[in-house]
């Protein structure tokens, strides 16, 4: 039994450890799982340079489709990471699929109008809308990271509302034996409660992230962003410390 109850504890701190940091949530500076960058950067970088100094319609239609183009490789990438994501719900997960579609779809839309593109005026105009219709790194990809994030924070509570009740049950036992219970139960409170806390930081982001939208990061998606990889780092901090509550109330008992 107690090594049961190990193997689950060691269990959730992993698959908390997976949900809010290779994800990347807890700071801007995290490791992503995709590539991404400025305007004119990374692939792009000499398409950019040629096309600030030339501007000729074959050069921008160059950089156009080059920053369309690692678009839509990311857009790929992000999309394998919903499909193989163990924590999203259905219904989040349909969510954003359905936006990483309506990205792709767009802008292999545009693509195909710059590459048909013969004004420079005109080719300008469609390379700034690439920047500013399809937020593929600075929304849509934290968005999709985030919401993984909460959902898999959230999916941890059945699992450790199964070692409260066995930890209860085995509380129950050696109180009933004779034993000083009291520490015991003081860890299994204090892991209750952080779990507790845990849910509560998380429950209302993936709601709150899905309605973003890249009109809104002029104004308070920033903010939302931010606030969530806030949230969820402590979430994280809260579930870790619920895991040692419940290894705490197993010593407790021997």
């Amino acid at each position: 039994m107690q090594s049961r109850l190990r193997h689950g504890l060691a269990a959730a701190v992993v698959a908390l450890v997976v949900a809010t940091s290779a994800v990347g949530v807890v700071s801007a500076a995290s490791p992503a799982p995709v590539a991404g960058g400025p305007a004119g950067s990374g692939p792009c970088a000499a398409p950019a340079m040629v096309a600030r100094a030339g501007a000729t319609v074959a050069d921008l239609r160059a950089f156009g489709g080059c920053e369309i183009d690692r678009r839509l490789t990311t857009l790929g990438q992000l999309s394998s990471i919903v499909a193989a994501s163990k924590g999203l719900t259905p219904s989040d997960a349909a969510v954003l699929a359905g936006e990483i579609g309506a990205d792709t779809s767009g802008l292999t839309s545009l693509k195909a109008t710059i590459e048909g593109q013969t004004a420079i005026a005109a080719l300008r105009a469609e390379i700034v809308e690439i920047v500013n219709k399809y937020r593929v790194y600075v929304l849509l990809g934290p968005q999709i990271r985030l919401v993984i994030a909460a959902d898999s924070v959230l999916a941890l509570k059945p699992h450790f509302d199964q070692i409260a009740a066995s930890l209860t049950d085995r509380i129950a036992m050696a109180q009933a034996a004779g034993k000083d219970v009291t520490s015991a139960q003081a860890s299994l409170a204090a892991m209750n409660a952080a779990v507790t806390a845990a849910v509560a930081l998380a429950s209302p982001l993936p709601a709150q992230l899905l309605a973003l939208t890249p009109a809104g990061l002029a104004g308070s998606a920033a903010t939302v962003l931010q606030n969530a990889r806030t949230a969820l780092g402590a979430a994280r901090d809260d579930l870790k410390s619920a895991a040692q509550d419940g290894r705490d109330v197993i010593a407790d008992l021997k």
